[in-house]
């Protein structure tokens, strides 16, 4: 028996310790959103939702993919470590500066004179974001999953506390904007000190610009990606005002806490995985397939019990003057869960590293997407949703056929997902039979009764629709709590395939299956970044 982990082993203790960070988190800034949306009206929101846009786009331009560069890479020396942490920081500082200068203006271009002092605060996260991003790569590199969340949990967790303080002090906007840089900070203390390492050479130009050959298509994609999501609030911002963006923000927040608590657990670890794959395209898929069935199984029924529980889950939590938004967000979510199924797609392409047609798909993605907002803006956020959702279902099958004709996944992938699917449909419809039922109850008993109908009814259904998946999760499961431990007497060699069609044989867990077929992998986001809608 093989003292040395597998890579499948790491990665399910790579979810595991992600499931630990996240799920923390998420608690965390949950209940850190409930008292703060408590305190704050809908334009104090929209202050910030539109001062993050702004730092989102410059968080990515400081990193120009040169994370991802080194997470994917075969070898890795220190010149290439050095040049990348150098370059990234080069990049933020100037960036950092510009913001500063230019907080002003762009604070007049959006109508809204009190965003230029909070711009100019902001833009030391930008910094901050450059300082992590080498650092963080190394370690999602080595899969050191346990330093990265022991880092997000302690990060977030202070973060959110001190926010609320503030928040209840009357400190109104400035109560986010120090959230976020207290998160940045402590971020940058910890995982420095995780990681062992300091930038001992200095910048090589020639290093420099094959890392930024790589960076600028992947950067290309995020740019479109922050296009598609900043552009959505700018658009709104620059129409309807920044209350109403507020209200679309409170509308969509729950339903992205929900993707980050269930797709984030697992995307922390595809990158390096993927990575480690790029040249075994049936593990490859295997993998792709597994990391969306995992997420389905969190995320879907999350977020189609927030579909049907919205009217009165929404005024309970945040109170009645969000009640407004309880239908925008039911519509959001079912976007949510459609994206399930492209979520995983970019990081295939960014493993075998054929980025071109990428690009190109998301670029009519974003062009559409700005453009329905923009025309459905002036007849309210309901409509801008619908268009939304409509544009998502439409350009699904379309990721799916580009995605088979670049990368060779095969449509099988889809299936075990779909099924997960269908059993969260079923719960989804018993809960809306239940809530007739449990009308006359208090708000509180109300919900309470739904989530725990939702639980049984699901697991259930699971067993009567999705038992493939549950067996092997069951057995993934088995696998954690034994230590990772494998049946086989020794490990298979390097590379080797045993079941090329990645299909667990009989008998088999997850574990083993993955490990000699297809290890599960996930994707990363940086911090900061939101995650797809499809």
């Amino acid at each position: 028996m093989s003292a040395t982990p597998s890579l499948r082993t790491k990665a399910a203790h790579g979810v595991l310790w992600s499931a630990i960070q996240i799920w923390t988190v998420r608690a965390t800034t949950a209940g850190a959103f409930i008292v703060i949306g408590r305190q704050l009206q809908p334009a104090e929101f929209g202050l910030v939702a539109l001062a993050m846009s702004v730092i989102g786009v410059l968080t990515l331009l400081s990193d120009s993919g040169l994370a991802t560069f080194i997470v994917r890479q075969k070898d890795l020396d220190e010149r290439t470590r050095s040049t990348a942490f150098w370059t990234s920081m080069g990049i933020a500082v100037v960036l950092a500066a510009l913001l500063a200068l230019l907080a002003t203006p762009v604070s007049a271009v959006f109508g809204t004179p009190a965003l230029a002092p909070v711009l100019r605060v902001l833009s030391l996260g930008v910094v901050l974001t450059g300082l992590n991003s080498v650092p963080t790569a190394l370690l999602r590199r080595e899969m050191r999953f346990k330093s990265l969340a022991v880092r997000g949990t302690i990060a977030t967790v202070s973060g959110s506390v001190v926010a609320i303080v503030l928040a209840l002090m009357g400190a109104g906007v400035w109560a986010l904007v120090a959230q976020s840089l207290l998160r940045g900070l402590i971020s940058v203390v910890i995982i420095w000190t995780s990681a062992h390492w300091f930038p001992k050479q200095l910048p090589h130009p020639a290093t420099s610009r094959a890392m930024l050959s790589f960076g600028t298509k992947l950067l290309s994609i995020d740019l479109l990606i922050q296009a598609r999501d900043r552009g959505e609030e700018f658009v709104l911002a620059g129409i309807s005002g920044a209350t109403t963006l507020g209200y679309w923000s409170v509308a969509t927040r729950l339903m992205r806490i929900i993707q980050e608590t269930g797709s984030s657990v697992i995307s922390s670890v595809t990158t390096p995985t993927f990575a480690k794959l790029q040249d075994d395209r049936p593990r490859l898929y295997r993998a792709y397939e597994t990391s969306m069935t995992a997420a389905g199984m969190v995320m879907f029924p999350a977020m189609l019990f927030l579909t049907v529980t919205s009217t009165e889950l929404i005024p309970f939590l945040l109170g009645k003057q969000w009640a407004t938004t309880a239908t925008v967000a039911q519509i959001t979510t079912l976007t949510a869960v459609l994206g399930v199924f492209s979520y995983f797609d970019r990081q295939v392409v960014v493993a075998i590293n054929r980025l071109r047609p990428e690009i190109v798909l998301v670029a009519v993605i974003v062009a559409t997407h700005l453009g329905l907002t923009a025309l459905t803006a002036s007849h309210g956020l309901v409509a801008v949703a619908l268009a939304l959702f409509a544009r998502t279902a439409v350009f699904l099958p379309i990721r799916q056929i580009v995605l088979h004709r670049v990368a060779g996944v095969p449509y099988r992938c889809l299936v075990q997902p779909m099924r997960v699917l269908l059993a969260a449909l079923i719960m989804a419809g018993v809960v809306v039979l239940e809530l007739q039922f449990t009308g006359g109850l208090p708000t509180w008993a109300s919900l309470l009764v739904a989530a725990v109908t939702a639980g049984v009814v699901y697991l259930a259904a699971l067993l009567l629709v999705a038992r493939p998946v549950v067996r092997e999760f069951g057995g993934d499961l088995r696998r954690l709590r034994g230590g990772g431990r494998k049946n086989a007497a020794s490990p298979p060699e390097p590379g080797a395939v045993a079941n090329p069609a990645g299909d667990a044989p009989d008998g088999e867990t997850l574990e083993t299956s993955l490990e000699e077929n297809s290890p599960a992998g996930v994707a990363d986001v940086r911090d900061g970044k939101q995650v797809s809608r499809g």
